[in-house]
């Protein structure tokens, strides 16, 4: 099968959560992620999160309350971190654009505090 080309948007900022103990994401993959970001002088930042597995963000008994697989184990350290993280993005790229306080996400988690944008430089 023929791929399409990618095409890449060097003004973005990207940000990545991911679980370290995730099966999906090896170093070589990462490796190779990280270096076909900054060939195309994306801004990117990669957060890994200790000892969490992929889906760590999904609510628990999303899958079920027995589910035994490695990608349903709700971390929610992780995902309130993760949360916390994304805000913080939201926060940077639009300043001009009030956030909200909320107490938890869409999860449920309580997160604690809330992200302000401060006034650009």
């Amino acid at each position: 099968m023929d791929l399409a080309p990618n095409t890449y948007a060097a003004n973005c900022k990207v940000l990545i959560e991911n679980g370290d103990a995730d099966d999906h994401v090896g170093l070589a993959e990462l490796t190779e992620w990280k270096a076909e970001m900054d060939a195309q002088g994306i801004d990117w930042r990669f957060n890994n999160h200790a000892r969490t597995p992929h889906g760590f963000a999904l609510a628990p008994r999303v899958w079920s309350n027995t589910c035994a697989h490695s990608w349903c184990l709700y971390v929610e350290e992780a995902d309130r971190r993760s949360t916390r993280s994304m805000l913080s993005l939201f926060a940077e790229v639009w300043p001009q654009y009030p956030q909200y306080p909320t107490k938890q996400n869409a999860c449920g988690t309580v997160l604690g505090q809330s992200i302000t944008p401060t006034a650009k430089l």
